[in-house]
């Protein structure tokens, strides 16, 4: 895992989605092992390579099966999203209402996934020196000439996020102010682990390259 890396000055929020039911899984993805790390405990040790972070992890489904791998770390937030099959929205929402009652100062918040792959904290301070360079009030990450998670939202759109319905996911905002993104490439953000089939490649990609 990347060293520290430092936010300078404003004080951003995290926000980790992890409350959906894995169907296409068949399991809960949530509980998948990356180099014998599961992927909640990979996206949880991604938030805190950087510092004076914000993060919370909202559960949902299968949350008395994730929450073992969680409850161990004492100065983390997680909540448990009662409404989840509701729908996404529900999630980002009570994710950012949790971080602006315990934080009111926060400029910005990264709303991010725990199963792709080959996200890194490194990608993430990404998201916020391309903030901190243009004040765009979004930052996402592009792949195959989609624009998507994980990004980031200044809090001129905090309201927006919060307005969202229930379906609706970041990427409703992303799409209705287009004029105002920046972005990171990612190209390997196209990668997820929805399905047993797509976790198999990526180990069978992995072992490949490193053989």
């Amino acid at each position: 895992m990347e060293n520290k890396i430092a936010f300078k000055r404003e004080r951003i929020g995290v926000i980790i989605l992890a409350a959906g039911a894995s169907r296409r899984m068949g399991k809960p993805k949530q509980l998948l092992k990356i180099d014998n790390q599961t992927l909640i405990e990979r996206a949880i040790a991604i938030t805190q390579a950087l510092e004076h972070q914000e993060t919370v992890i909202v559960l949902g489904a299968n949350a008395q099966q994730i929450t073992p791998f969680i409850a161990s770390r004492p100065a983390l937030d997680f909540i448990i999203n009662e409404d989840w099959e509701q729908g996404m929205g529900t999630t980002l929402k009570a994710g950012l209402s949790f971080l602006l009652n315990a934080e009111k100062d926060l400029s910005a918040v990264i709303v991010m996934v725990c199963d792709q792959p080959y996200l890194s904290a490194k990608k993430l301070q990404e998201l916020i020196d391309k903030y901190r360079e243009t004040k765009a009030n979004i930052v996402a990450t592009s792949y195959n000439n989609i624009k998507g998670v994980p990004a980031l939202f200044s809090k001129k759109l905090f309201d927006k996020l919060l307005d969202l319905d229930k379906d609706e996911g970041a990427r409703k905002i992303i799409n209705r102010f287009k004029g105002e993104i920046e972005v990171v490439d990612f190209p390997k953000g196209i990668y997820d682990l929805d399905t047993p089939q797509a976790y198999q490649a990526y180990l069978e990609r992995e072992a490949n390259e490193k053989g």
